[in-house]
């Protein structure tokens, strides 16, 4: 989809911090770079259960522990030359949890013979996010269960095997680590750089593309190493994250980014107002990459043709024609996206079904319904499972209206250009968006979608009510579709992605 080939094809590194199947924006990117006639290898997180090395559509994956405390020593902090204005912050929360993880890798080290692979994986402070994550409610029970198993085994051969002195017992040795590392917060990114920088490589790269700033330390640090050109590609504005900043309020964030952004040669982010805000600190202007569906004009009438059937939300919710549907894509959050306000919006709207289709937590699920059944609601909501992600417009195509009730608790919020939007663009169905500029200016620019104060459920409720009765005032014209797809389609996107490349 990006178009001809380079004129200089090159050897990129890409780094993320999620499992790759998982991400798909990188993985789009690196398919759009790999079309373009680079070398695409992508470095991303090993949950478990998949290859460590795999080849996705001719782009190379190797997965790694980057959580591991395997690799963490007395000597991590040493190769942070650049670190300068969180140095403080350094030295108050990483040394800690660097002298917790050299105790308990000593450990593990003493039970290594007794233990097989897999148990001394569980020993690793990180393990509890594998299994406290895990979307499914058995496995999550079962490996949580091996894991007090082990460490009920490794407390026993503590006290009556070989020579145990007087080391602490593993379970209060991996509590203790793993509570250092909860308050690490984006200091998690050195974490993963002291982890990928332990991997033997056997390719030399021209670039590195660090995605996010958990892998952009890494970054510093790889570019430095094979004196390669460095990509940050921010796909949030890292300082005003709502959830991700530490709660004494320090912005630790920005600060570990204006320590980074000296040796960052290329920059790109998600929406225009984040652009903005990244050039004031940067040396230039970022690429904008918008999060569009990976499709181009042919794909949604030949996967509706083929799919529609399998794809359908109105078919997988078991909602007749003449019933409205409203769609909400992506993963529930108890805080900030608003979906609770959207819950009250519907008691005024009895006729008005509501499905959500994306990945399934049980715990934000739990809470999703347990609001729905406050508010009287429950018996209209539907929460579908995620499909492949070029195929969700085609999926939500049967709805009657999406809604995007992103509520404006940060500047990362509230100059935010999330993916529903595009879905819903794509897909030609209208849209009700928070009124916040980013989201405001592309749903009325287009003419397909209206603002609504995200903050008050009637003023949902009216804004839902006005788009159902009047769908021919939200409906995209011919001009403003051709505009759609020239400008904000995934081809587009490549092709910009395209051109980076050959400037660097």
């Amino acid at each position: 989809m990006s178009g001809n080939l380079s004129k200089s094809p090159k050897t990129i590194f890409c780094l993320t911090y999620h499992e790759i199947t998982a991400d798909a924006r990188v993985l789009k990117e690196a398919r759009a770079l790999h079309s373009a006639g680079h070398n695409v290898h992508i470095f991303c997180d090993w949950p478990g259960g998949l290859p460590q090395e795999e080849n996705i559509d001719g782009i190379r994956v190797t997965r790694f522990n980057w959580q591991s405390s395997e690799n963490i020593s007395e000597d991590t902090l040493t190769r942070f030359f650049f670190v300068d204005r969180v140095s403080s912050e350094v030295e108050r929360r990483v040394v800690p949890y660097v002298e917790e993880a050299a105790q308990l890798n000593a450990i593990k080290s003493w039970l290594k013979e007794s233990l097989t692979d897999e148990e001394t994986r569980m020993l690793d402070p990180m393990y509890y996010k594998s299994y406290s994550k895990s979307d499914n409610a058995r496995e999550r029970r079962k490996r949580k269960f091996a894991h007090k198993r082990l460490l009920w085994k490794t407390n026993f051969m503590h006290g009556f095997g070989k020579t145990s002195g007087n080391l602490k017992s593993i379970g209060s040795k991996n509590r203790e680590t793993r509570e250092k590392f909860r308050e690490l917060y984006q200091l998690s990114s050195l974490v993963f750089a002291e982890n990928i920088c332990s991997l033997k490589f056997d390719e030399t790269p021209d670039v590195i593309h660090a995605h996010d700033i958990y892998c952009l330390p890494a970054g510093v640090l790889l570019a430095k190493r094979f004196k390669a050109k460095l990509v940050y590609d921010a796909h949030e504005y890292e300082p005003a994250r709502a959830t991700k900043n530490p709660a004494d309020g320090s912005n630790f964030a920005e600060k570990l980014e204006d320590d980074c952004l000296p040796f960052v040669d290329h920059m790109i982010t998600v929406s225009s107002s984040i652009a903005e805000l990244y050039a004031e600190r940067f040396k230039d202007h970022p690429t904008l990459i918008l999060n569009a569906p990976e499709i181009d004009a042919n794909y949604m009438g030949s996967r509706k043709k083929q799919a529609l059937d399998q794809l359908s939300i109105r078919a997988q919710a078991h909602v007749d024609d003449g019933t409205p549907l409203v769609i909400f894509t992506g993963g529930i959050q108890m805080g900030h996206r608003g979906l609770d306000k959207v819950l009250q919006a519907l008691v005024h709207l009895p006729e008005v079904r509501l499905a959500t289709m994306g990945p399934r937590h049980q715990k934000n699920d739990s809470w999703f319904m347990k609001e729905a059944r406050k508010v009287g609601v429950s018996d209209r909501i539907t929460l579908l499972p995620p499909v492949a992600a070029p195929d969700v417009p085609v999926a939500i195509s049967t709805a009657d209206l999406a809604i995007c009730p992103f509520q404006d608790v940060s500047l990362n919020h509230r100059y935010a250009m999330p993916n529903k939007l595009f879905e819903a663009a794509f897909a030609g169905v209208p849209i009700c968006v928070s009124d916040l500029p980013e989201m405001r200016r592309f749903a009325e620019t287009l003419g397909f979608g209206r603002a609504m104060d995200e903050t008050d459920p009637e003023s949902i409720a009216e804004a839902i009510r006005d788009v159902l009765d009047h769908p021919e005032n939200y409906t995209m014209t011919a001009e403003n579709k051709k505009k759609l797809w020239e400008s904000y389609s995934w081809p587009a996107q490549a092709e910009k992605l395209a051109r980076l490349y050959d400037e660097i």
